[in-house]
């Protein structure tokens, strides 16, 4: 049963004012929408220019930095990469990547994840998303996301970003994670999956592709269908949503390893879209929690904590 809080956001999202839809612009540039490469493989390493070092109330290291993403094709404004770490004061051996969800501009609940990471003596790294925060293209207009193109050039600049920022930590002999919730938790998914070395993974509250998220969940009512050519073209946006799946991938060994979170009442995440995720990775570990899509991140951050810390301690029982 969908939780009453996601029931109602539903409701927001589809009575919503207009300029809030997504995809208000259509369907964008046509090379953009060609299903792009899932394979695994390489990326370029990125190594961050950390510029700024501040010790918060609790002793933890916080730290900011930036790096030149390097992608000509994205808005001007996202060309610069963002990215936050938050650490122990002492010596750690544990790093994940914490990935960015839906519409989030202000990382509070990665930072608030991270805290309680750097309690248990994990480093956590937080990008900014291509197209979120100080990377917003158009900081006047509300949505950023203006047309299919749009959202698929995100989600590939998101994952090639991540991968090269693992990459580039590679050479530090840390133990490396991947992690991030709702549509962090999709691309979490499918960094682990594409990438050519073994890292720690815990997809929390994802689907195994954008496609049921916005065609079977929630977020359906917040699409501009009209703009898109009308409901009809429903199953050509599911096509071009599923073509970034991890579906796609065949599971890597390090996949088996995986612990993966669903809400129990969450509206925006069907079950069955997570459960294919799980059957996806045999071996992996799926935990399922009281509470829709907003409560489970609003009051449960000590089990998503918990998933994560204990996809690195699969992982090193394993190695």
């Amino acid at each position: 049963m969908i939780h009453p809080v996601d029931r109602a956001a539903a409701t927001v999202v589809g009575k919503g004012p207009s300029r809030l839809r997504f995809f208000a612009d259509g369907w964008g540039d046509p090379d953009l929408l060609v299903p792009p490469d899932v394979s695994i493989g390489p990326s370029p390493p990125i190594t961050p220019s950390w510029v700024s070092r501040e010790t918060d109330d609790s002793g933890r290291v916080v730290r900011f930095g930036n790096y030149d993403v390097g992608d000509r094709a994205l808005p001007f404004r996202s060309q610069i990469g963002a990215v936050q770490s938050v650490e122990p004061a002492r010596e750690v051996h544990r790093t994940v990547l914490l990935m960015a969800a839906w519409n989030e501009h202000d990382p509070r609940i990665r930072v608030a994840i991270a805290e309680r990471l750097a309690d248990q003596g994990i480093r956590s790294i937080i990008p900014e998303n291509p197209f979120y925060g100080s990377r917003h293209p158009d900081p006047e207009s509300h949505q950023q996301i203006r047309t299919v193109s749009d959202f698929m050039q995100m989600g590939l600049a998101a994952v090639t970003e991540a991968k090269g920022l693992l990459t580039g930590m590679r050479e530090s002999g840390h133990e490396l994670g991947v992690s991030g919730y709702s549509m962090g938790g999709n691309v979490a998914a499918i960094i682990s999956a594409t990438l050519n070395f073994p890292i720690a993974t815990a997809p929390l509250a994802a689907s195994h592709s954008p496609g049921p998220v916005f065609l079977d969940g929630a977020l359906e009512a917040g699409i501009a269908w009209d703009a898109l050519g009308g409901i009809d073209q429903h199953e050509r946006l599911r096509a071009v949503l599923n073509s970034v799946s991890v579906l796609r991938v065949p599971p890597q060994e390090h996949l088996s390893r995986a612990v993966i979170v669903a809400g129990r009442g969450d509206g925006y995440i069907p079950m069955s879209a997570t459960r294919a995720l799980v059957d996806h990775w045999p071996g992996s570990e799926l935990r399922v929690h009281r509470g829709g899509h907003a409560t489970l991140v609003w009051y449960r951050k000590a089990a998503l904590t918990s998933a994560i810390v204990a996809s690195f301690d699969r992982m090193s029982r394993a190695s």
